[in-house]
């Protein structure tokens, strides 16, 4: 499929008869639209590919070092324990670390328009993995959830999936969005097929990221604001059945408002996170001299591998870790402003709004600002394929700022 409204121009044959370079290639340019839905007039210069964005990719790097170093400290006990061997999960994460690292590289040299070209490809795959995955005998089931395809956590794809679809089809005809039967349709239905998939395993986290992510485009598009009146009612609608339909929805906001008061239940991982991070105080107890790791809070390489890093590193430890978090989110909304096209736009914003979405909802989680989801702490938390995505969404991050405009780069 192909952008409308393109402008393209040859590249011209160097005179001494040479092939014209890389760097030289034209990328096709689309009537820029800014959020509001004003046209621009298409951009007569050329986009010349440049190096990539050093900030961004060297606090990808020191987050996921940081990360490594944080997993094995809080893991090695359980790892003993579990699985006999202390550096079980380091092992495995730093595998798919290395091979995350070569494909953020790659990615980052293919031009961007490649996903808008394979949207609808990308889409698919990501639906029928998520169908075999509620399939039961297909998908494996873990901690109650059925979340995972031969090792595979297809809700990984459905997140990078939407950011892709809906900045394709934002770019393609940005007046979709601006009614209200345009966003329904297909916007609106592919929220809801990933969310009914979603519901089955559950993954009650991705739910949220995916629905949180694909609105927030949709505003950066040009979305009258006034549709957030009934987006914000289906929202509560969709929380108010979700609480009287099942029993662990309730049993979470009950932990949420009071985890002490159910120790020997589901309140347990809560307590001891809260625990973890009071017991860190300004500087910490030292790396590696976590106390609640020692078969005190579940799975602490997981979903509250930040508590066991504050309650190691302090709240010096925390702030600096924030602080990256932080800059890389910043960073990833400068290459969306200064992206050549709509496309590249949106693009780099729904991969930094992601980011940042699934970021906080670890740290409130984890803090107690919000009711336990399962969401990762990116580049921390134990997993290999949310590690490789991660990776690769930030490799396709890298090639959007390699087009930056030219007067964005002067300010560096």
């Amino acid at each position: 499929m192909a952008f409308t409204n393109r402008q393209t121009r040859p590249v011209r044959r160097p005179a001494d008869g040479s092939m014209p370079r890389p760097s030289d290639a034209v990328i096709p340019h689309e009537q820029h639209l800014h959020p509001s839905g004003r046209t621009q007039a298409p951009s007569r210069t050329r986009s010349r590919a440049h190096a990539w964005d050093a900030g961004v990719f060297f606090s990808v790097m020191l987050l996921m070092i940081i990360g490594l170093i944080a997993l094995f400290s809080a893991s090695y006990t359980n790892a003993m324990f579990y699985q006999g061997s202390a550096t079980h999960f380091i092992a495995q994460q730093g595998g798919f670390a290395l091979l995350g690292v070569i494909a953020m590289i790659v990615i980052s040299n293919f031009n961007y328009h490649i996903y808008a070209r394979f949207s609808s490809l990308i889409m698919t795959v990501s639906i029928v993995l998520l169908i075999l995955v509620a399939i039961p005998g297909i998908g494996t089931v873990r901690n109650y959830s059925r979340r995972w395809l031969f090792g595979f956590q297809p809700s990984e794809l459905a997140k990078i999936a939407v950011i892709i679809c809906f900045a394709y089809w934002i770019a393609r005809n940005s007046k979709s969005i601006r009614s209200f039967k345009g966003l329904i349709r297909p916007y609106g239905f592919l929220l809801a097929a990933y969310c009914v998939l979603l519901f089955l395993e559950p993954h009650t986290s991705a739910m949220l990221i995916i629905c949180g992510t694909g609105v927030l485009i949709l505003v950066a598009g040009g979305m009258r604001l006034w549709y957030f009146v009934p987006i914000s009612i289906a929202g509560a609608a969709a929380v108010t059945v979700f609480y009287f339909s099942f029993p662990h929805v309730r049993d979470r906001f009950a932990v949420w408002l009071d985890p002490f008061a159910n120790l020997t239940e589901d309140g347990w991982q809560g307590a001891m996170g809260q625990i973890a991070i009071g017991s860190g105080g300004l500087f910490g107890l030292g790396l590696g001299n976590s106390v609640q790791k020692q078969l005190y809070l579940p799975e602490p390489q997981n979903d509250f591998i930040f508590a066991i890093w504050c309650e190691e590193m302090g709240l010096i430890g925390a702030l600096l870790v924030m602080l990256l978090f932080g800059y890389l989110i910043v960073r990833g909304f400068r290459i969306a402003q200064a992206a050549p096209d709509k496309f590249g736009f949106l693009l780099a914003t729904g991969i930094t709004i992601k980011l940042a979405i699934q970021t906080l909802m670890n740290l409130f989680v984890v803090t107690g600002l919000i009711p336990v989801t399962g969401a990762s702490l990116p580049f921390f938390s134990y997993g290999g394929t949310a590690l490789l995505m991660q990776l690769g969404e930030m490799g396709i991050l890298l090639n959007v700022s390699r087009y930056m405009r030219a007067h964005a780069r002067q300010e560096e």
